[in-house]
């Protein structure tokens, strides 16, 4: 394993200092002699983490320079070790780095700048796909008892990271708790449009030195261990939410999932990932997109359907609501000049997503500690969801 940088790397609020962020800022060149004098660190005032810490730390200089920031952004990763470990084991953490030096640049919609990132060196990327196809391959029974104790024995490394971004003030979001008024769905909808048509089956999307994370999961096999895992018992313990036709959504991906998670990985846009409305920010000059912690190529509906799943209010009008939305994305997509992915094609991956969704909603139940304000998020999302779900699975 590569060895640590000999460098402080603070992983906390308590080790963050003065001259360490002094220094963050002196080197992405905003400042040239002004120091921190003190700093104060409080919430962002955007979305929940679950895998990471956000932290919105102000600045206090000793002299102004026109550059100097008033605040920054700071993120780490989880404490909570299990969390964590889940994270790494798809690449949580590097995504975002890879992101930020890779692709930031690039992207045609406006993202925080990219201020200092630093980490420890990890494995190669050669020697991670030869651990992932091993451990990918093992016999059912193995990958299945992996699944039922992947807190446990899909460990935390002791690699450090720490990301720092330009704070974005006077934002406005939508938490995850609220539903998104039309017109902000709306303009979500037509952003990532611009950022997929922007870099639509460009050759970058496949080369795995820019980006060599799959979208759907590194290991699909321990995934679904984990979900067969599980299964039976999310379902006795929350029927309410985990019903007979949501399971059917659940149970098809699951049986599938090889070739759907390969259908869904196709490199023909980049995408955000993580499309919830409490990664985007309104602010006066328009939308910025923010964590990108599940970043990578695929298909466009995996944003869209993603973004739509946890966005539309459960009723009679749910499903109907997602096909319009659905169809206002693609016209936009196609004024941007993008003409190989018809409609018909485009609408069977946004169901093949909501089954993927669905399939998510279990594992979130099964594996993960995180809620809302105490409410989880298999109780939060899979309403809508199940909202959206067609009476059957689609073909494909």
């Amino acid at each position: 394993m590569p060895k640590r940088l000999p460098v402080g790397i603070p992983q906390s609020v308590e080790e963050i200092t003065a001259d360490w962020l002094t220094h963050v800022v002196r080197s992405s060149g905003l400042v040239t002699t002004a120091q921190v004098l003190d700093f104060e660190v409080g919430s962002p005032g955007s979305g929940v983490g679950f895998t990471g810490q956000t932290l919105r730390v102000g600045l206090t200089w000793d002299v102004v320079e026109d550059d100097a920031p008033a605040a920054v952004l700071v993120k780490f990763p989880s404490q909570n070790v299990g969390n964590r470990g889940l994270a790494e084991a798809e690449g949580g953490y590097d995504r975002e780095f890879d992101f930020y030096e890779r692709l930031a640049h690039l992207v045609p919609i406006r993202v925080p700048r990219l201020i200092h990132a630093i980490r420890d060196p990890g494995p190669s990327t050669a020697s991670r796909k030869r651990r992932e196809r091993l451990v990918d391959g093992l016999p059912e029974a193995v990958v299945r008892f992996i699944g039922r104790h992947a807190r446990k024995l899909i460990r935390a490394s002791h690699r450090r990271y720490a990301l720092v971004l330009e704070y974005v003030p006077d934002a406005r979001i939508t938490t995850a708790q609220a539903l998104p008024p039309a017109e902000d769905l709306a303009e979500i909808l037509h952003t990532l449009a611009r950022l997929h048509a922007h870099f639509w089956r460009d050759p970058l999307l496949a080369d795995p030195a820019v980006l060599e994370w799959s979208m759907v999961s590194q290991m699909p096999n321990v995934m679904n261990g984990l979900y067969r895992a599980w299964r039976d018992e999310v379902v006795v313990r929350r029927p309410d939410l985990f019903t007979e036709r949501f399971m059917d959504h659940a149970d098809w991906f699951s049986d599938n999932i090889e070739r759907l998670a390969a259908h869904l990985d196709e490199p023909l846009a980049l995408r955000h990932g993580d499309s919830r409305t409490d990664n985007m920010l309104f602010t006066d000059a328009g939308l910025v997109l923010i964590d990108f912690g599940v970043s990578g190529s695929g298909r466009p509906a995996g944003d869209v359907a993603y973004l739509l799943s946890e966005s539309i209010p459960p009723g009679p009008d749910a499903r109907e609501t997602f096909l319009v939305a659905c169809g206002d994305y693609h016209a936009h997509l196609l004024g941007t000049g993008v003409d190989d992915h018809p409609l018909d094609a485009f609408l069977v991956d946004c169901e093949v997503v909501l089954a993927l969704q669905a399939y998510r909603a279990v594992l979130i139940e099964a594996t993960y500690e995180a809620d809302y304000e105490g409410e989880s998020l298999a109780e939060l999302w899979a309403p809508r969801i199940a909202a959206l779900l067609a009476e059957e699975p689609p073909e494909i």
